[in-house]
């Protein structure tokens, strides 16, 4: 137990420089461009093809490969290279909520009436937190010990909301991004409109200008 707090103070905070950092020298760098033609030629021959292991000292200079797996360490932290949403059933939590429409599988036809879904499943769950919670108010008034399950359904109903939210979010910003869109195109034509305007202003003034002149 003593050594959880020790560990969450080393990851959030800013690490220090990594020690090959004493590599990056003016002299490493102008040999670096002969080193990795020299690598590469050896790659070519089938000799030391693993990027990741070092043999010299400029290895630490050579940007590492992108990785091969999921996921990668930055930071003391394991992040995914795709931004996925887990399940709450893979983190251990209950799922009250279906994610797509009853007899209607994932597809880009049924996207939009898999949102619709969406909305109508964080509708009801709402509602099941507003039941819950007239529930917990009538345990505390007629026996307030037995207040602990009914906190925790509510906790398990606030968790599917924000679950349900956080799933919503790429159709939120997709809409957001095409209302941005639109009124940059209506400006654009705005725009358009005025400088028109203009022009056909200038052309009747120089027309009157040359039939004045006539």
């Amino acid at each position: 137990m003593a050594e959880e707090p020790a560990s969450n103070d080393i990851s959030s905070l800013y690490p220090p420089p990594p020690p090959y950092i004493k590599f990056f020298t003016k002299e490493n760098l102008d040999r670096l461009p002969s080193y990795l033609e020299k690598k590469r030629s050896q790659e070519q021959g089938g000799y030391g093809n693993d990027a990741e292991h070092v043999t010299s000292e400029l290895d630490f200079l050579i940007p590492p490969p992108m990785p091969a797996d999921d996921q990668y360490r930055a930071f003391g932290s394991t992040w995914q290279v795709k931004d996925k949403l887990p399940d709450l059933e893979a983190m251990g939590m209950t799922q009250l909520y279906q994610k797509t429409q009853p007899g209607q599988g994932p597809s880009p036809e049924g996207e939009a009436t898999n949102y619709q879904y969406k909305i109508k499943e964080l509708k009801r769950l709402l509602q099941s937190l507003l039941l819950n919670y007239l529930e917990l108010v009538g345990i505390l008034s007629i026996n307030p010990e037995l207040y602990e399950p009914k906190v925790e359904n509510i906790r398990t109903v606030l968790v599917n909301i924000h679950h349900l939210l956080n799933e919503y979010r790429p159709h939120q910003s997709r809409e957001s991004l095409i209302m941005l869109l639109e009124e940059q195109l209506e400006y654009k034509k705005g725009e358009i409109k005025t400088v028109e305007a203009t022009c056909q202003q200038v052309r009747q003034k120089l027309a009157e200008i040359e039939k004045s002149l006539t």
